[in-house]
């Protein structure tokens, strides 16, 4: 199956030409279907082929196919929804259009069920760089080459510098390739600014809050992922989403994580040692449903902190321009790293959520210099 998905990715640099302006991407990954999205060119339709991997390698034929109309030249994004789909199962979909242009291929893998692996990557603060080497293409090329096919991406939030359409097209052309092999699940950062056009975007876990994705919940295989929105402006942010934690860490997965933008506890130099509200309110929460793993950003720089049981990483290292840490650290932190780029791939099992932290290119005397390396790695056994 790897090699088949490697023959896929091979031929998939591509420029976007007249009929799409950017993508196409996927998300709200379930079990049962994803999203397809682009956003519109020049065409005025387009004729969403997919098919199950397995059987498009025998035969070269997509064995579905969804037009989607364009109904008036105001609109700028285009979603579709493919559904009764198979579980656990790799997909392939392109594009196609009026004038002939067809999409390099892309990939998608369903959500498993219980007993079943799950991976995925783990990126954040993608934003803006106005000159040099695209470091945000960097990091999703670096993951396209995973050893690992992910079931998804989770994005840690600050995707873009600023919610305008030039920003937020530096970031799909630069992230295209990894969000042609997997759905991207993100939350909210500061830089998104609760914008419309970030929920325009996705398509989300089903949540709630604004439009009912602003924060939201993933299950899958023994797995339930939780992400939040941590721009809180008022007290009802804390209880609506405390309720929210409640409710939906209390069930019977063997493991839970939580993510979210702005970092517990932190190291940086800058925005350390973290923030105190979450520290009082969700710490102890996250202790008490026994939480194993918190994600967080922001703060652009590596570092893993364990408290009271609770494992918490920051990765805030996909491409924004990089952060010092602070010494002494913060109580608690076992690893932390500057000046690297970088991802982290995660699977949880049946037995273990099991971390690698990658970095992609490493920032020395202003230089940025190429190449992978395993920054960490670490097992949460649980129970």
């Amino acid at each position: 199956m790897r090699r088949a998905l490697v023959g896929l990715w091979v031929v998939s640099v591509w420029a976007a030409g007249a009929s799409v302006l950017y993508g196409p991407w996927t998300s709200g990954p379930s079990r049962d279907g994803v999203t397809i999205s682009w956003a519109w060119g020049e065409a005025s339709w387009a004729a969403v082929q997919f098919g199950k991997l397995p059987d498009y390698s025998l035969t070269g034929r997509f064995e579905g196919m969804v037009v989607c109309q364009r109904s008036s030249s105001q609109d700028k994004l285009a979603h579709v929804r493919l559904a009764d789909l198979v579980s656990d199962t790799w997909y392939v979909y392109r594009l196609c259009f009026e004038d002939g242009e067809c999409t390099p291929i892309g990939a998608f893998r369903t959500l498993s069920g219980p007993g079943q692996a799950v991976r995925f990557g783990v990126v954040g603060d993608t934003q803006w760089q106005w000159q040099g080497v695209n470091r945000v293409e960097l990091v999703a090329w670096s993951m396209v080459c995973d050893p690992w096919p992910f079931h998804f991406v989770v994005h840690l939030g600050d995707l873009v510098e600023s919610p305008i359409p030039l920003h937020w097209q530096f970031f799909f052309r630069s992230m295209g390739p990894m969000l042609r092999w997997a759905p991207l699940v993100p939350v909210l950062g500061n830089h998104e600014r609760d914008d419309l056009s970030y929920y325009e975007h996705f398509t989300l876990p089903p949540g709630g809050g604004r439009m009912g994705e602003r924060w939201w919940v993933l299950r899958a295989g023994d797995l339930v992922l939780v992400g939040l929105d941590s721009n809180i402006r008022k007290l009802r942010d804390y209880d609506d989403q405390t309720t929210w934690l409640r409710e939906n860490l209390s069930g019977p997965e063997k493991h839970k994580i939580v993510v979210f933008h702005h970092p517990v506890f932190s190291s940086d130099a800058s925005y350390g040692p973290g923030t105190e509200g979450f520290q009082k309110v969700w710490h102890p929460l996250f202790v008490e449903l026994g939480v194993d793993l918190v994600l967080n950003g922001h703060a652009h720089n590596y570092e893993r902190i364990e408290r009271d049981g609770v494992t918490y990483l920051v990765v805030g290292v996909g491409g924004a321009n990089l952060y010092a840490l602070a010494d002494p650290r913060v109580e608690g932190s076992l690893v932390g790293l500057e000046g690297w780029y970088g991802y982290a791939a995660v699977q949880a099992d049946a037995e273990a959520i099991y971390v690698r932290v990658v970095g992609v290119a490493q920032l020395s005397d202003g230089r940025l210099l190429p190449h992978v390396l395993t920054l960490d790695e670490f097992w949460l056994c649980g129970d």
